[in-house]
């Protein structure tokens, strides 16, 4: 049975998946289709442990818990309940270094889960509060960040000059697939990277299922349609609900929670509550459905961008830098599988190469592309420029694409560099 405070097997589990995951090269499979209106992105990607669950509350005696600890620095979560997320990040030549070092480039000292990560304390009287962003360290550009002589991370531009930045185009955009939080209404995540790691403007698909006040989940299932109020918690660490069952809580699914029902232990409440999104962030819909040995995932966008504040353009006649990402195996922040940077084109030159279709972007057939991901490790840019190995790697991934044999000699790097920070215990 499982149990929230119990902690037995969670590191064993935890370094066998850092050595069946993240010490080997995977890979992702990529087409991109367009027509006059609308791009495509295609993904599929092996794996013999999918996830389409995430994050719950449990009630255990009479008060409801989170199922584990779901921090940043976890690999793999306990309970195994993580969604699994396909992402891509793009850039229209508008961010110095990004097709050279890609997610080096935002992944900075003091990023959270990063052994050298800024104390919440610290965060508490920085710009990232005062502006409402968060309450740790994300992603961030360079460029937004003025010298004034402390820690760079706290150096934000004014939000007039980052405004001027996004004006500019001077950002990454980026779509976040999300197996459980945006998948099952038909949608992706779309967002950006400048100051801070963002979501588009508009209402995300996905809101907090918890009353702070009450202590208590604001949602459960409605057993009129779900035909249960909760889920059991010892069948959600089985993953014994399919891609079709009630395993996610969304507006059609739900009612106010019942604070008077007599809960049981073991009783599960997902963490989240699923709806309908708006405004730029509902720019990209998506389908996604684990078939086959591997999740099989299309996004959907106009080629104009919704908002260009928050999102980019896709032209014919250019060319982008993009990079994927992967989390897989309950795992989340670092632990991720990402390719090198490469070039997309889009009737232009690309390591990829943009189909244009005639007709209807679904009925398309399409050639998808093996690209390999790897664990990009906790390495600074610094020692990229300075290693000749990694150097000379990520030189030729600007020109071609790296084939496994490479980027395995690559991963090598990114491990001496982990285990010097970590004392050889990962």
């Amino acid at each position: 049975m499982y149990h929230e405070d119990s902690n037995e097997g969670a590191a064993s589990e935890a370094r066998a998946v850092v050595d069946s995951v993240f010490r080997r090269v995977h890979v992702l499979r990529v087409a991109v289709l367009f027509n006059e209106e609308s791009v495509q992105i295609r993904y599929a990607f092996p794996t013999d442990r999918p996830s389409w669950y995430h994050a719950c509350r449990v009630f255990r005696g009479g008060a409801w818990r989170q199922a584990d600890d779901d921090s940043a620095a976890a690999a793999p979560l306990a309970s195994g309940l993580y969604e699994d997320r396909i992402s891509i990040a793009i850039d229209d030549g508008s961010v110095p270094g990004f097709s050279t070092f890609g997610g080096y480039l935002v992944a900075r000292p003091g990023t959270r889960s990063y052994p050298d990560e800024v104390p919440a304390s610290e965060v508490e009287e920085s710009f990232i509060v005062a502006r409402g962003l968060g309450s740790d360290v994300r992603k961030y550009l360079p460029i937004s960040r003025s010298d004034d002589g402390g820690p760079v991370w706290r150096a934000a531009r004014s939000e007039d000059e980052l405004l001027e930045l996004r004006r500019a185009g001077a950002f990454l955009g980026t779509i976040q697939w999300r197996a459980h939080r945006s998948n099952p209404v038909g949608y992706a995540d779309p967002g950006y990277v400048l100051e801070y790691r963002r979501s588009a403007g508009g209402r995300g698909m996905y809101a907090d299922n918890w009353d702070a006040e009450a202590e208590r989940p604001l949602w459960m299932f409605d057993p009129a349609v779900a035909g249960l109020r909760a889920l059991d918690v010892d069948r959600l660490v089985a993953r014994e609900y399919g891609q079709d069952d009630p395993y996610y809580l969304e507006e059609g699914t739900a009612l106010p929670l019942d604070p008077a029902h007599a809960w049981r232990d073991g009783d599960a409440l997902p963490t989240v509550y699923l709806r309908s999104p708006s405004g730029s962030r509902a720019s990209v819909r998506a389908s996604g459905r684990y078939e086959d040995g591997a999740w099989q995932v299309r996004l959907t966008r106009s080629l104009a961008a919704p908002d260009p504040l928050d999102g980019k353009p896709f032209e014919s006649g250019r060319s982008y830098t993009v990079q994927f990402s992967v989390h897989t195996r309950a795992t989340a922040a670092r632990w991720h599988l990402v390719s090198m940077p490469m070039a997309l084109g889009f009737d232009a030159p690309g390591t990829l190469e943009a189909v244009r279709i005639d007709g209807d972007l679904d009925a398309a057939e399409a050639r998808l592309v093996d690209v390999p991901v790897a664990y990009p490790g906790i390495v600074t840019l610094e020692e990229l420029s300075e290693d000749p190995v990694a150097g000379a790697h990520l030189a030729r991934a600007v020109e071609r694409p790296l084939d496994v044999a490479e980027i395995d000699r690559y991963l090598a790097f990114v491990w001496r560099h982990e285990e010097a920070r970590s004392g050889g215990t990962r």
